[in-house]
């Protein structure tokens, strides 16, 4: 799942002359301005953009939600607002978590409602629905209803409604592979590129680092002043082919991981030629998860310790220092440099955690989380089964369309 603190909303919707923007500062909320809705015809959009958090410290106290990816405002016909999280490790939409179970219940109950019984336009799917996370799991029932995202109209849209939950504060908008391959019924992502909203089904995520003050996902489009020079093309491995059929999920190959310490050569932990480790790419794990060797090593870096739960803590005071731990991909030839400030997360002030820990034991279901996200500008592209990449910069604006051609994202040139 995903987690964010939201400090203002924004968003744009673009084609070749018009640009339209709507911005409600403080609320956070994504809403469907009426006077705008009627100049738009959703055959002409390229891509849209959602700016829907800050990129706040990586700091959470029990008043505000925890700093982990981005999220968005659903609302229907009948007006019930809904806040959900953006997740890449999952596929499917659902609202209403149990607040008196969860792992905050204020945080929950602000995030809004979905009563199907008291919409004019809801219609009872039936059918069971449970996912368990990595930490919490929910079950509940399908349902549909019409649904904005931000000024867009869904007519139908076919979602989860959790009768049971624990630990999760909020519903997931599941972004992963979705209709043909886990359900049979099409995903938000599919009914944009259904109703013409976007080309094709790829989206960029800039989550941004520690003090940026701007993070963005982008449907449809590539914002090339969030990165210097073309992206990588990382492809899905193992290969689609290869994956579970019924939980298809952005698996890339982890090639290296190494250290920069400050006034120093960069070191690699790994061999550089034969290393190798699929991992998840997953905005919803605010840590990452990898192999518990590499982790020792890292950890012994920064001198962590470990707490009664077998967490490796460490001083924040690493935060403020200028190095990077660094994960590579295709044999060297794309390089992600995470900052310390964005790889140490900061559960509360005074107690931080090293930004990678040991994958359970006997497990090789490896994840890079936010912990990794923060330095890198991803381009998840279901089209041609990659995630483009590079070193993420926050140097400016520009939104560019992808998905005209099959693969166009090649041609993207990044602006830094």
């Amino acid at each position: 799942m995903g987690m964010a603190q939201l400090a203002f909303s924004e968003y744009r919707i673009s084609r070749t002359a018009i640009s339209v923007w709507q911005t409600h500062a403080s609320t956070g909320i994504l809403g469907t301005p009426n006077n705008l809705t009627t100049v738009i015809s959703y055959a002409l959009l390229q891509h849209f953009r959602l700016s829907v958090l800050t990129g706040a410290d990586l700091v959470h106290s029990h008043d505000s939600d925890p700093t982990r990816a981005d999220s968005i405002i659903l609302s229907t016909t009948n007006s019930f607002r809904v806040k959900v999280f953006l997740d890449t490790g999952s596929y499917e939409l659902w609202v209403n978590p149990r607040c008196n179970t969860s792992a905050s219940e204020s945080i929950c109950l602000n995030h809004g409602s979905y009563y199907p019984n008291k919409s004019s336009s809801s219609n009872y799917v039936g059918g069971d629905f449970a996912v368990t996370y990595g930490t919490g799991a929910v079950r509940g029932s399908y349902w549909s209803d019409s649904m904005n995202v931000a000024m867009f109209q869904f007519p139908q849209v076919q979602f989860a409604v959790a009768s049971d939950s624990n630990y999760t504060f909020s519903g997931i908008l599941g972004l992963g592979y979705a209709y043909p391959y886990s359900i049979n019924y099409p995903s938000i992502l599919n009914l944009m590129v259904s109703q013409k909203m976007i080309q094709a089904p790829i989206f960029s995520l800039g989550l941004g680092g520690d003090g940026d003050n701007f993070s963005e996902i982008i449907f449809g489009g590539i914002n090339r002043w969030k990165f210097t020079g073309p992206l990588e093309p990382v492809k899905i491995w193992p290969p689609i082919s290869k994956q579970d059929p019924r939980w298809i999920q952005y698996w890339v190959n982890v090639t290296s991981v190494g250290m920069t310490k400050p006034k120093e050569h960069a070191v690699i932990y790994t061999q550089l030629e034969t290393f190798t480790m699929p991992t998840l790419l997953d905005t919803g794990s605010t840590l990452s998860y990898i192999r518990a060797d590499l982790v020792a090593v890292i950890a012994q870096q920064f001198k962590a310790t470990i707490d009664a739960g077998g967490n490796y803590i460490v001083d924040c005071a690493w935060r403020d220092v200028d190095g990077t731990v660094d994960f590579g991909f295709n044999r060297g030839r794309m390089v992600i440099n995470v900052r310390y400030k964005d790889f140490i997360y900061q559960q509360y002030p005074g107690y931080c955690m090293l930004g990678v820990q040991p994958a359970d034991v006997g497990s090789t279901n490896y994840v890079l989380g936010d912990t990794f996200i923060r330095g890198a500008y991803l381009v998840f592209d279901q089209e041609s089964d990659i995630v483009w990449m590079n070193q993420y910069y926050n140097c400016g604006d520009g939104v560019v369309t992808v998905g005209e051609t099959k693969g166009d994202t090649k041609y993207v040139v990044g602006a830094c």
